[in-house]
Formats: structure tokens, C-alpha cells, sequence
């Protein structure tokens, strides 16, 4: 990527995690009223209507190749559906503090699965830059109590969000090979419907699937999951999976818990300490070596 193309790519990769590390508050609402498959298929849903909607003002050739089917069908098993439902579920039996604090274990992850299926490599900078920003996320969340980490015990709701991110990692994968042959909004839209049919289809055999009306409260906070959270995150994160690779762009959701404790602070009078200051400036100083790896190897 040329240089301007790169912080176009990593400020919408940024600004998604800032969306993303509100949306957790959102789903604690939305939970005293709907179940997680309730709100993982009313989501998807709706983004992917908008999304083929945007398909077809764009005069976007909607049907994909016959070689997308299946990826798109596993992207929608994995990012949409077991993701969605997995994090929501753990949100209902753990706190939001360790869902953004398996989350910081993303980046590691998709690495990981990436060495292995595409032969993606890493320079020693990048990897650094991952540890970092993880560092700082711990510090974040932790509030600096080097006790809150030890014993921190993996309930099911823990062992939920973990499975959550695998399931990501494998979604982020997968999309790289597909948007090599249909757009971000395509292979979103139609992973995005496979999401919510599979969530729908699930939700009403086991009944779990009821949709009851909302508070004002909670009907804004299903907007912002649909608007900001679904269709925009969404395509932001694919483009940058596309333009910069998974392990790149994995590391951008260590600002997520960063966004999460400032929401916190904003919304309910949180305070702010020095360690999770001390966090915030290592995340950003881990998201920058990551991405500015392969420049500073030329010099």
C-alpha cells in the first residue's frame, strides 16, 4: 500500500475499535430484555438488508462466485453467528472488564492462525508491537492491581469469550480469500445473512429466539449495534483486512478496552488512574510499531 492509502486503511481500523469498545455497554442493555441469539439475528438481519440495499445502489453485481459459497457460509458460521452469540452469551455470566481482556489476546491469535493457513510473516518490530499494546491492555483493564490478573478465574462466561475470539480469527481469515473475488460490502452482506439464518434457524427450535419491545434507552442501544457497531465496523474491518492483512488489523482492537474504560468514565464517573494512562500510551505506542514495522526495516 502506498503511504496515504496505509493511514487511510489504519484510521478506519481505529475508528472501529472506538466503535467496538462502546458496544459492549450497548449489549448489557439490550441482555435485560433480549436473549444473545435474539440480538445477534436482529442484528444481522437488518445490516445485511442494508448492505444488500447499498449493493444494489452501487449496481454491485450482488450473486457471488460459486467459489465464495462456502467461505462465505463459514465466515457467517464463525464471525457472525458463533461470535456474536458467544460474546453476547459471556456478557450475560462475566463482566465486560474480561471480555475486553481475553479480546487483547486477538492479535496473538489471528497471528498465530495466519503463520499456519496463509504463511503470513511477521517482522521482530511487528511482534514487539503486539506484546506492547498487550501489555497495555492488561495494565488498562487491570487498574494497574497486578492481583486482579493472577487469580483471575475463567468462568463459562471467560472460556465464551475466548471461543469468541477464535471464531473471529478464523471469520478475518477467511474473508482475506474471499474479497479477492467480491467487495468488502458483498462478502459482508451475505456472511452477515448465513449469520442470521443460522441464528434465527438455532434460536427457534431451542426458543430462544423472542423479540419483545424495548426501552427508549435500549431501542438506541440496538441502533448503535446495527448502525455503528454492524454496518459501519463491519466494512471498515473487512477493507482492512484486505488492505493490510489479518495480523495488522488485529492488533487495532487493543484500543478497544481503552475505548471501554474512557466510555466508562464518560457514562458512569469512572476515574481514570495513572495505570490505565500508562496502558493507553503503550497500546498506541504497540499499534504503531505494528504498522510502521515494515518502514522502519527499510531504514
Amino acid at each position: 500500500m502506498e503511504q496515504g492509502e496505509k493511514r487511510r486503511t489504519y484510521l478506519l481500523l481505529g475508528l472501529t475499535a472506538m466503535i467496538w469498545g462502546i458496544q459492549p455497554l450497548c449489549i448489557k442493555w439490550l441482555l435485560e430484555s433480549w436473549s444473545p441469539l435474539t440480538i445477534a439475528a436482529g442484528r444481522y438481519w437488518l445490516i445485511s438488508a442494508a448492505l444488500f440495499l447499498l449493493l444494489r445502489l452501487r449496481k454491485e453485481k450482488i450473486v457471488p462466485p460459486r467459489v465464495c459459497w462456502l467461505p462465505l457460509l463459514v465466515m457467517g458460521l464463525t464471525g457472525i453467528a458463533l461470535n456474536n452469540i458467544l460474546q453476547f452469551s459471556g456478557l450475560a455470566l462475566s463482566t465486560v472488564a474480561n471480555c475486553t481482556l481475553i479480546a487483547a489476546a486477538s492479535p496473538a491469535i489471528t497471528a498465530f492462525f495466519s503463520a499456519i493457513c496463509i504463511r503470513e510473516r511477521l517482522p521482530l518490530l511487528a511482534w514487539m508491537g503486539i506484546l506492547i499494546s498487550l501489555l497495555g491492555t492488561v495494565l488498562v483493564v487491570s487498574h494497574g492491581q497486578i492481583d486482579m490478573i493472577r487469580h483471575l478465574s475463567f468462568n463459562r462466561g471467560d472460556i465464551l469469550f475466548f471461543l469468541a475470539q477464535i471464531a473471529w480469527t478464523i471469520y478475518s481469515i477467511v474473508g482475506l480469500g474471499v474479497m479477492r473475488h467480491i467487495s468488502a460490502v458483498a462478502a459482508t452482506a451475505w456472511a452477515g445473512l448465513w449469520g442470521a439464518v443460522v441464528a434465527s434457524g438455532y434460536g427457534m427450535v431451542t426458543g430462544e429466539f423472542a423479540v419483545v419491545p424495548l426501552s427508549l434507552y435500549q431501542s438506541a442501544a440496538f441502533a448503535y449495534t446495527v448502525v455503528l457497531g454492524g454496518i459501519m465496523a463491519m466494512l471498515f474491518w473487512n477493507i482492512g483486512v484486505k488492505k493490510a492483512g489479518p495480523s495488522i488489523t488485529a492488533v487495532f482492537q487493543n484500543i478497544t478496552p481503552l475505548v471501554g474504560m474512557l466510555g466508562g468514565s464518560l457514562l458512569f464517573g469512572e476515574t481514570l488512574g495513572v495505570a490505565q494512562l500508562a496502558g493507553a500510551l503503550a497500546i498506541f505506542t504497540g499499534v504503531y510499531l505494528t504498522t510502521h514495522s515494515q518502514l522502519f526495516g527499510r531504514c
